[in-house]
């Protein structure tokens, strides 16, 4: 398709100079400073644990019960999809609320010696460690939850999960506490307290009453009506981060 040519100058109207550039006035400036926010800085921790969270997000959900075996450390989503009533607000074959957010960090991390082997498996143990705490309790089922999970590199790997969580506010991150605890041993059994996952829903074998016979301050009943309030939104922030602050306590 041509272009038709541009007319002579002669042929165009005359040209009209633009009104100059207008004074900012106070109301200008207020709303101007209304709406002023931080230069967006792709570097921020945050947002490079967005970037991560929306990397992990678009990834499949899998089977708990049956992860496709993979190499490496990195961050995941565990999502439940079945029957229980007390997590239906979240439940979904679409996986959209985690019902957990975890990590998996090579061994010696916290201490500056950690350095992956090429064929360490940190992330998959760790889901499988889950699939069994699931497999032991009693009303649970495993076959209900699903996991996405994204291997990356260590350094990013707890920027994501606390994105995530700060995010999502995962109920067994913040209400119900304890799910990704590890068995205490047996020389700690006795003196530690059973975790609030452990009293709602009972099965593992180390925090049974006659391994660990120290309940938890948490009782399952009030795990309960807190789960009911945060899916109700009930729970303020603050409340949220009391709850959280309880639990940490008892670790």
């Amino acid at each position: 398709m041509s272009v038709p040519p541009n007319p002579p100058y002669g042929a165009l109207p005359a040209p009209v100079k633009p009104s100059p550039k207008p004074r900012k006035t106070k109301a200008w400036h207020k709303t101007a400073n209304e709406f002023r926010s931080a230069p967006y800085n792709p570097l921020d921790l945050v947002n490079l644990g967005r970037s991560v969270e929306a990397e992990l997000l678009n990834r499949e959900a899998e089977p708990l019960e049956s992860v496709t075996p993979v190499y490496g450390a990195g961050v995941y989503a565990l999502y439940y999809c079945g029957p229980h009533s007390l997590y239906a607000p979240i439940s979904s074959a679409e996986c959209r609320i985690p019902i957990y957010v975890g990590q998996a960090r090579p061994a010696g991390v916290r201490k500056g010696t950690a350095e992956e082997k090429p064929d360490a498996s940190t992330l998959w143990d760790r889901m499988y460690e889950h699939r069994q705490s699931i497999l032991q309790v009693h009303d649970l089922d495993v076959a209900d939850f699903r996991v996405r999970y994204l291997v990356a590199i260590e350094a990013f790997v707890s920027i994501a999960e606390r994105v995530m969580i700060r995010h999502y506010r995962p109920v067994w991150n913040s209400i119900a506490d304890g799910f990704g605890n590890h068995d205490p041993g047996a020389n700690r059994r006795p003196t530690s307290l059973r975790p609030p996952w452990d009293e709602l829903h009972p099965g593992r074998w180390w925090s049974h009453p006659d391994n660990m016979p120290t309940p938890s301050k948490t009782s399952a009943d009030q795990s309960r009506e807190r789960i009911r309030a945060l899916f109700t939104d009930e729970l303020s922030e603050e409340q949220i981060l009391e709850i959280e602050a309880e639990q940490d306590e008892e670790e």
